[in-house]
């Protein structure tokens, strides 16, 4: 039993609560770099010069001529996501379990919410009203040749389904806003930041009471933090509308040759957030800031490289990045406690390698980077730098720490807890 439950139990009447708005923005963003990155990898890697992703969300058809693209170098990529508010053909249309049918949360069990954080000790939980989402794609493919464009749609055909249905497994992430964590900070008693700035301590105690993982993403120099809610998605995906032209007019000579098709994407996402403390005098609204443009932030999947790892290690830490510039810094020294930060010390200074008990890996959309050539870590500054990459793309940075060489060194050596 929750603590929301066990109180209603004991009081006649619920406890109060925090309704929260989830940034939807941030998952459709999520789903948009998703379907990007699979079918750009149905491809040879570099075939496409051009990547285009437009991301103001458009709630009309994709015109049909290249001709804003033409100073752009083929082959391009081009898609466009689109929004179906009320598609009643999804999974579970008009059932309780994915849309507002009555009052969210009322008395006797009669709630259709998701459990999501509970503390138990504190007396605090978080739940969620699940959504049921539709997106559709229309999809661009522009090369210079009637021969590639015959060529690559023979490819493409072969390559995957067209007009039957099939899943897509990945895992996408909920936006956890600021205004949410710092509620859920009051009314469990848990600082966002511990006295040396850290976060480490609070994402340690969201991780130990929810049900599902707690991620983190920097923001490149500015050193923004954002958390979300990680969770395995089922994407019910079906191709249609395959088609190519007879070529754009160039001057005195064809060229600019499409293929077109669109993707129907269907997946779970997330309402409202609600938070409940016996804290909590009456019950109150919290929205997230808006954004004009949507983001298309790509959820990276755990490998099982990242968790099978040698006696004493562990995957200590995986957020994401997106860098503002190709050369961009990333502080990650608020992921470190202060045992760890000695640890970095005491090592410097004796000259012993970091890599006896630490250990860094960088992924790009699902790809390891080269350390040295693509990036590098300073154990002095603490901090991550980017060397000539990508500002659209996300960045993993995957942390394995050997735990009990760390305890043992503090112990022996700082007298640190």
């Amino acid at each position: 039993m929750t603590p929301d439950e066990l109180y209603e139990k004991q009081h006649g009447h619920p406890v109060n609560y925090i309704q929260c708005q989830s940034s939807t923005a941030h998952t459709f963003g999520n789903v948009t770099a998703f379907i990007q990155n699979w079918l750009i990898n149905l491809f040879p890697e570099n075939l496409f010069k051009t990547i285009h992703v437009n991301s103001k969300i458009a709630h009309t058809q994709l015109r049909s001529t290249p001709n804003e693209f033409l100073k752009k170098t083929p082959p391009m990529f081009i898609i466009r996501p689109r929004i179906e508010w009320r598609d009643n053909g999804r999974f579970l249309n008009g059932t309780m379990l994915t849309e507002r049918q009555g009052d969210l949360y009322h008395r006797y069990g009669g709630t259709n919410l998701q459990t999501f954080f509970i503390d138990n000790k504190r007396k605090v939980s978080v739940k969620y009203q699940l959504n049921r989402h539709v997106m559709d794609f229309d999809v661009i493919l522009i090369f210079n040749t009637l021969m590639q464009q015959i060529n690559w749609s023979n490819y493409f055909l072969n390559a995957v389904r067209q007009e039957i249905p099939f899943f897509l497994e990945t895992c996408l992430e909920s936006y956890l806003s600021p205004e949410l964590l710092n509620q859920l900070s009051i009314c469990s008693g848990i600082p966002l930041k511990d006295e040396d700035g850290s976060s480490a301590g609070f994402i340690r105690y969201m991780n130990q009471n929810s049900a599902f993982p707690i991620t983190y993403k920097l923001q490149g120099s500015t050193g923004t933090e954002e958390f979300y809610r990680y969770y395995p998605a089922k994407i019910d995906t079906v191709i249609t509308n395959f088609n190519t032209d007879e070529g754009e007019k160039v001057g005195h000579i064809m060229d600019r040759y499409q293929i077109t098709f669109s993707i129907r994407c269907e997946f779970f996402g997330t309402g409202f957030y609600f938070l409940f403390s016996d804290k909590l005098k009456k019950n109150s609204i919290i929205v997230s800031d808006d954004n004009e443009m949507m983001v298309p932030i790509f959820t990276d999947v755990l490998t099982q490289d990242d968790v099978d790892l040698p006696v004493g290690w562990k995957l200590y830490a995986s957020p994401s990045c997106m860098l503002e510039k190709p050369d961009d810094e990333v502080d990650i020294s608020s992921l470190f406690n202060d045992s760890i930060i000695q640890a970095f010390k005491f090592h410097k200074e004796r000259g012993i390698p970091i890599g006896e008990f630490f250990r860094i890996r960088v992924r790009k959309q699902g790809k390891i980077l080269q350390y040295g050539k693509d990036y590098e870590f300073n154990p002095d500054t603490l901090k991550v730098t980017f060397k000539n990459c990508n500002t659209y793309y996300t960045y993993k940075i995957i942390l394995m720490l050997n735990i009990e060489y760390i305890n043992n060194l503090v112990k022996d050596v700082y007298k640190l807890k």
